[in-house]
């Protein structure tokens, strides 16, 4: 396992487990998502560009909290799960899933931080006119737009926990 992949297992693994050990994690992993991804698959890429990211800027002095970063990436796109069944149209799911996947994260992480819900309910900024508030949100907003076009194109790494 190189270097980068390291750092992300162990913030996965300090901040994330409870979330990765969960049943709702684990239909993520099966169910499809952008064409050549699944919603886990998806959800750990964005997470994993998300911690890069945190990485990058501590050594440039920028300070972010990894915690919330890795609850949130991980929880952010919980809520689409049987979008099938829930949505009636894609314009929907847009505007509902950040609201859905927040009621998801609370369950699974009952001391999840307002932060972390924030990054949730925010994520799918420029889609919405939901602007994240924070440093942490902007970095996982546009890590998901990154690893949305990876995983349509089928282009990228294939992540798992």
């Amino acid at each position: 396992m190189s270097m980068a992949g390291k750092v992300v297992s162990r913030y996965l693994n300090k901040y994330g487990r409870e979330i990765l050990d969960s049943e709702v994690f684990k239909q993520a992993m099966r169910q499809t998502h952008h064409k050549h991804s699944s919603v886990g698959a998806h959800t750990l890429g964005v997470t994993a560009v998300s911690i890069w990211t945190c990485c990058l800027l501590k050594k440039l002095h920028v300070r972010t909290d990894v915690e919330d970063i890795v609850q949130g990436a991980l929880c952010h796109d919980l809520g689409i799960l049987g979008r099938d069944d829930k949505y009636e149209n894609d314009h929907e799911c847009y505007r509902r899933h950040p609201i859905d996947s927040v009621k998801v994260a609370e369950k699974l992480v009952p001391e999840l931080s307002d932060k972390s819900k924030e990054i949730i309910r925010h994520h799918m900024w420029p889609v919405t006119k939901e602007f994240p508030t924070s440093r942490e949100g902007v970095i996982v907003s546009v890590a998901d737009k990154v690893v949305s076009v990876r995983d349509f194109f089928g282009i990228g790494n294939s992540y798992t926990a």
